[in-house]
């Protein structure tokens, strides 16, 4: 015997995957020909135009460079703050760069770390010595003659 079918009811379609979304890439990969250096004397990206360098993905690819010398990287920005307030300052803007914004662009997105955390002290037994280590043996004692 036949089953009736059902009124109303849409027949079954096979199942159809959506397309797959196109996959992110990161910004700093899009080109790996074209790094992510300042145009000079403007200090605008060269890959990045519209952005102040260094921009996002400048910054990701300095702290991968630099991951294990967070001191060298201070000191490869410090060097370039310095240049880009030289550069700048020499334009004729009407006025001088301001020093504290460029410290901000340059300087204070580098990551800091700190081994022991300042909220937590340090469990240091008080017979010890200023190091935590056992206190310096003092020797035979001398009596005076």
């Amino acid at each position: 015997m036949k089953r009736p079918i059902d009124e109303g009811r849409v027949p079954a379609r096979p199942y159809v995957m959506p397309p797959r979304p196109e996959p992110q890439r990161h910004p700093a990969r899009l080109d790996p020909h074209r790094p992510h250096l300042p145009r000079r004397p403007l200090w605008r990206c060269r890959v990045c135009p519209d952005l102040d360098w260094p921009c996002p993905p400048a910054r990701l690819l300095l702290a991968v460079e630099y991951r294990r010398n967070l001191a060298g990287l201070a000191v490869y920005m410090g060097q370039q703050l310095a240049a880009a307030l030289e550069d700048l300052g020499r334009l004729d803007t009407g006025g001088p760069p301001d020093g504290n914004a460029l410290y901000e662009r340059f300087m204070t997105w580098i990551a800091r770390k700190r081994e022991v955390p300042l909220d937590r002290p340090r469990a240091v037994d008080p017979g010890a010595g200023r190091c935590g280590c056992a206190p310096p043996d003092p020797g035979p004692s001398r009596q005076p003659s």
